[in-house]
């Protein structure tokens, strides 16, 4: 992917949250400070798919943003029977920036990971959205490109439960 950057903009602070659950060492983390219009990953929105044995995959896709102290509370006592999770997502207090939301086992982390092509000024907009004909499709007339897109992956999962509990956490109107 091409990166895009927002010309005049410096951010100074690291923009990086981990959730550690009990007896875990915290690992040394990377920088993932980075000035780039965010691109979309590919996943479908459709439905669970259920394996044999209980693996089952789901994407939880919402518009609007993730209130950050409900997130972190919810992120902070993570399902124990998801076993990966990955995508994107944004916070009410930071509209601007798009975040990479992963889980892998018990380690949970978010980090930004550029702005959203809807911050750019209007002709570098409408360019990346020329050059970018899936994010124009998707485009959202409130939102813009800003989503919440999470790929879940889990055993035995409680799918409405995952979703109503992950409802909780967006930013009420």
């Amino acid at each position: 992917h091409d990166e895009h950057h927002h010309h005049g903009e410096e951010h100074d602070e690291e923009h990086e949250h981990h959730h550690h659950h009990e007896d875990e060492e915290d690992e040394e983390d990377e920088d993932h400070e980075e000035h780039h219009h965010h691109h979309h990953h590919e996943h479908n929105h459709e439905g669970a798919d259920t394996d044999e044995y209980g693996i089952s995959t789901f994407v939880y896709f919402r518009r609007q943003p993730f209130d950050r102290n409900a997130f972190d509370f919810f992120a902070s006592h993570w399902p124990k029977n998801i076993i990966r999770c990955k995508g994107l997502m944004w916070f009410d207090d930071e509209p601007d920036m798009a975040w990479v939301f992963e889980t892998a086992g018990r380690q949970v982390q978010a980090y930004g990971t550029g702005k959203w092509i809807a911050t750019a000024p209007e002709a570098e907009m409408r360019q990346l959205l020329e050059e970018n004909p899936k994010i124009a499709a998707e485009w959202d007339e409130k939102y813009g490109d800003r989503m919440i897109k999470l790929c879940i992956i889990g055993k035995d999962m409680d799918k409405k439960k995952i979703i109503a509990d992950l409802d909780v956490c967006l930013k009420k109107d």
